[in-house]
């Protein structure tokens, strides 16, 4: 295990009775009152931050996601840093590593925005969320998420919802007021950008993802078999709604409520602690026993237990609020899914 805890840099600073003025030096505009000078210039001394030329940092200016791609790589992946001028606009290999690792999964870069686009605070929450599980973080048990007390977190989507409770939970995002309101609708700038970096590198990282098993005949075969056991404890017509939810192992989404819940209760089943990817657009050929697919113009989340020649069989909850086993799904309708996640490793 491996823990980089900044902190202890800051404290041997101020042991060493360096003050703050001399720390917030570095960048002409940040003065030694600003709330965030301690955070600025730890990230700029472990090279996760730059300046922007003529001794400035403008730590109010806004953060995009390609600024925040490049500032992500040098905090958790430096050895998978690319090589300056390597793109046509200069943060696009940057962007292209992280989504390659899932980083930007469920924010609007995965909808089409480009790396010029300011980053909203709800698009930070889930961006950091998936770069520490893609690091190997450990994530906040079900029982932390539901202890976090955001006032607006009704207002976000499941999935911005269960990455705000993530960062709350681990310290690495907090409120606006004294209220603890997320407003995450609003930029964040490149101060706030340096605060967020100081905390993630507090984050205690396990060493590498756990290897997903080969993707073999054989391990399709146990997928199913680990699946169909759980027929017993949730037999047809077992009632399964919004209101039941299921804490993934898999990664990319922290809880699953309704169908997805019931899809990773059996994903989970089947595969126990291996990493999940997001793959779309999807492709009948690529199916596999156990790989969940998000369908009905991403509302229904259903698992697959067999793969047939131009169909497959599913199993699903929240189907007419029930478990249901055995439904089919033609070939055109599993390749119009949204998407599909997987626990194979890549071929």
């Amino acid at each position: 295990m491996k823990k980089r805890l900044l902190s202890c840099l800051i404290a041997a600073a101020v042991a060493l009775s360096v003050s703050v003025t001399a720390l917030a030096a570095r960048f002409r505009d940040v003065p030694a009152g600003h709330w965030a000078a301690g955070y600025i210039d730890a990230a700029a001394e472990n090279g996760w931050v730059e300046g922007c030329g003529d001794g400035l940092f403008q730590p109010e200016k806004k953060v995009t996601y390609g600024e925040f791609a490049a500032m992500t790589l040098r905090l958790l992946f430096p050895a998978e840093l690319p090589e300056r001028g390597s793109g046509r606009v200069w943060y696009e290999p940057y962007v292209e590593t992280c989504a390659k690792k899932g980083i930007f999964d469920g924010t609007a870069l995965d909808l089409g925005a480009d790396g010029d686009t300011n980053m909203t605070r709800a698009a930070l929450a889930v961006t950091i969320r998936n770069a520490l599980r893609a690091a190997g973080a450990r994530m906040p048990e079900e029982r932390e998420l539901l202890a976090v007390d955001v006032p607006d977190l009704d207002r976000y989507g499941g999935e911005e919802r269960e990455a705000i409770r993530a960062v709350y939970a681990m310290g690495i995002m907090e409120g606006c007021d004294d209220w603890g309101t997320f407003r995450g609708a609003e930029s964040m700038n490149r101060a706030e950008a340096a605060a967020v970096l100081t905390r993630m590198s507090g984050v205690e990282l396990g060493g590498e993802s756990p290897a997903p098993a080969p993707d073999t005949e054989a391990q399709q075969r146990a997928a199913y078999e680990a699946i169909i056991a759980m027929r017993a404890g949730y037999p047809e017509g077992t009632p399964w709604t919004n209101e039941n939810s299921y804490a993934w192992r898999g990664g990319i989404f922290s809880v699953g409520y309704g169908c997805a819940g019931f899809a990773f209760l059996l994903s989970d089943a089947a595969f126990g602690e291996a990493p999940a990817r997001r793959v779309r657009p999807v492709r009948f050929e690529d199916v596999r026993v156990g790989d969940i697919l998000r369908v009905n113009g991403d509302t229904h989340s259903v698992i697959v237990l067999e793969v047939r020649e131009s169909s497959v069989i599913v199993a699903e909850g929240n189907y007419n609020s029930s478990v249901h086993w055995g439904r089919e799904l033609s070939r055109e309708a599993v390749e119009r899914a949204d998407y599909l996640l997987t626990r194979y490793g890549e071929e």
